[in-house]
């Protein structure tokens, strides 16, 4: 079929297309809204400014299809091949993309809001600039697990985004709007999130192993049993977190503000938090052993049985602070 029968068939009112061979097709602007396209055959399409809001395009072929600027709003793209795919600047907002590949496909600048990526495949997909405001990237059951490996989400909008055990390794998230996040479990582990914010999000059991969190917004967060090992919070703000049992060992904290949190049974061995503030902060029966604390900010705080015996307090603060003994320090 090609591209004029398919809009002279389209517009004399029939919708129905599935499994159609569309290899290579080219139309620009078409209006296809609602069309029925499950199973075609749409690699090397050329669909630029395409209105396919509520189309069917489950189990698709749309490798190295040409989408950019696209209307996929509510379309239907479960199952589907995007593998390669330019949708740059395309609308993708509340369509369903459950277990679709969308490995190295170009979704720069794009619309996702509210889209559904369960078990989706985003390995290598450039995603710069685009909005996932409320995406839902949550892993059930291991039936839908999406992998962003290596993904490129630089300045991405995921405030609000359900990534509940998501694979996000070594995935770059810099300067992203991360607020309000769910990210229990996931694994972040070598993730670059330098200048995000984080603000008010859920990140706890996460992995965060030899993370880059240098300059993050991190107010508010609840960390609990995260891993932080060896990471980079330099300068970070993580006043008023709550990260109990957390392992920070060997992190970069120089600089971060830690005022107000609680950080119960924390594992600090080794980090380096010279000239950390830690205002009023709960450090009750923290592992500090040696730990770099030179210059730390510490009135108010609580350090009832933790361990400092080894820990470098050169030119520390302790004005008001609970000491491990209990007492008080004047």
């Amino acid at each position: 079929m090609d591209a004029h029968e398919l809009i002279q068939r389209y517009e004399a009112g029939e919708t129905q297309f599935a499994g159609v061979n569309l290899s290579g097709i080219s139309i620009y602007e078409a209006d296809l809204i609602g069309i029925d396209l499950k199973q075609a055959n749409l690699q090397n399409a050329r669909l630029i400014f395409a209105y396919l809001s509520r189309a069917k395009l489950t189990k698709a072929n749309l490798i190295g299809s040409k989408l950019s600027g696209a209307n996929l709003n509510q379309a239907m793209l479960m199952g589907s091949n995007l593998h390669n795919a330019d949708l740059l600047g395309a609308s993708l907002q509340e369509a369903d993309l459950r277990s679709a590949d969308i490995t190295l496909a170009n979704l720069m600048d794009a619309n996702l809001m509210d889209a559904d990526l369960r078990g989706t495949d985003l390995s290598g997909a450039n995603l710069t600039g685009a909005c996932l405001r409320g995406v839902n990237l949550r892993e059930e059951k291991r039936i839908y697990t999406a992998n962003l490996t290596g993904a490129i989400l630089h300045k991405v909008d995921l405030r609000g985004a359900d990534l509940k055990g998501a694979d996000l390794a070594k995935v770059n998230l810099s300067n992203a709007n991360l607020q309000e996040v769910n990210f229990r479990d996931a694994d972040l582990s070598e993730a670059d999130l330098s200048g995000a914010d984080l603000s008010g999000a859920f990140l706890t059991e996460v992995n965060l192993k030899s993370a880059n969190l240098a300059g993050a917004n991190l107010l508010n967060v609840k960390l609990e049993r995260a891993i932080l090992s060896e990471s980079n919070l330099t300068g970070v703000n993580l006043q008023g977190s709550v990260m109990p049992d957390a392992k920070l060992d060997k992190t970069l904290l120089s600089n971060a503000n830690i005022s107000y949190a609680r950080l119960n049974r924390v594992d600090l061995s080794r980090a380096d938090m010279r000239n950390v503030d830690l205002t009023e902060t709960d450090l009750i029966e923290a592992y500090c052993a040696r730990t770099n604390l030179m210059g730390a900010n510490l009135k108010g705080a609580n350090l009832t049985r933790a361990e400092i015996s080894t820990a470098n307090l050169t030119w520390a603060e302790w004005t008001g602070a609970t000491m491990p003994d209990g007492s008080d320090h004047d």
